[in-house]
């Protein structure tokens, strides 16, 4: 029998959610926390469900932002053997801004909180693995909230562990990568992809702690969210002003109480009218990327 398992890190570490997956013979981690706080609660946590009999075997990263990957160093090395791993078009989105996320994020957080050197995933040349005698697909490139995302689909007991393709109701949704009605528009078809799967449980990128996972809702509040998006910033025939971007969004979602400002203050600085952009987040490579290649999968 398969069974998932997640773990909500902290505020600070962005709510972000790392999923278990274990079996009577094997078990396998996706997506460590971002800070290295987190980590070290996470292997208390992990002490607690893992046995010798269900060794952890490897740890999957669905995307290459950091609050993902960031700390799995004290996980790998409490746990010797176990190998990291991603899909290579992940791999090569880490590769390519490794070394100034190291430098952004520990000028944020501070050393203490993050590693001198993230461990970076081996690629994972497969699109599926066997888990203790079960079948786990790995569906991707797609795109969420930024692009070149895989999400782990899991048909014996229908679950999706989404990474940031879907985000729970509890939190703003991270649209600042959004820099192309190209890149909204995919990430729309990844979601109608999820739909189509007909999973009886998500489990998204993001939630804070003390809110119940329901596929749903979760699914819908990631589509409201897009649609308000497209038709406040991606379709609108002018720019907001900053601070009135920020407010729609934060009267639209009242529930999303948590990292407002990381959430929608960069969000309404990129997309507002006179903002600041975050000049540390811009993906030139990404922009010119069309439909038809970020929707390569669909035969319509």
């Amino acid at each position: 029998m398969l069974q998932t398992h997640h773990y909500t890190s902290s505020t600070q570490g962005l709510s972000s959610l790392t999923t278990l997956l274990t079996t009577p013979t094997a078990s396998l981690l996706i997506d460590p926390p971002f800070l290295l706080t987190d980590a070290h609660k996470l292997l208390t946590w992990l002490q607690s469900l893992l046995t010798p009999s269900n060794p952890l075997k490897a740890i999957f990263i669905t995307h290459h932002h950091p609050d993902h990957f960031f700390s799995a160093n004290p996980i790998l090395d409490a746990f010797p053997g176990t190998r990291l791993y991603a899909a290579p078009y992940v791999l090569a989105r880490i590769d390519h801004e490794y070394a100034q996320k190291v430098a952004y994020w520990t000028s944020v957080f501070g050393a203490e909180n993050i590693p001198a050197a993230p461990r970076k995933p081996e690629p994972y040349p497969f699109s599926f693995f066997v888990l203790g005698g079960h079948l786990i697909m790995l569906l991707g490139p797609v795109v969420g909230d930024c692009v070149d995302q895989t999400v782990f689909w899991i048909p014996g007991n229908r679950t999706v562990v989404a990474g940031d393709v879907v985000y729970g109701r509890s939190v703003h949704v991270w649209v600042e990568e959004l820099e192309s009605p190209a890149l909204l528009h995919a990430w729309q078809k990844t979601l109608d992809l999820i739909e189509r799967l007909q999973p009886e449980h998500i489990i998204p990128g993001h939630m804070e702690a003390g809110w119940e996972l329901d596929a749903k809702a979760d699914l819908a509040h990631t589509r409201r969210y897009l649609d308000l998006f497209a038709e406040k910033i991606a379709h609108a025939p002018a720019k907001m002003p900053v601070a009135e971007l920020y407010g729609v969004f934060e009267r639209e979602f009242p529930l999303c109480c948590e990292n407002r400002d990381f959430f929608l203050g960069h969000m309404a600085n990129q997309f507002g009218e006179g903002g600041t952009v975050w000049e540390e987040n811009r993906h030139p490579d990404v922009r010119g990327r069309t439909g038809e290649g970020l929707n390569g999968y669909l035969f319509e």
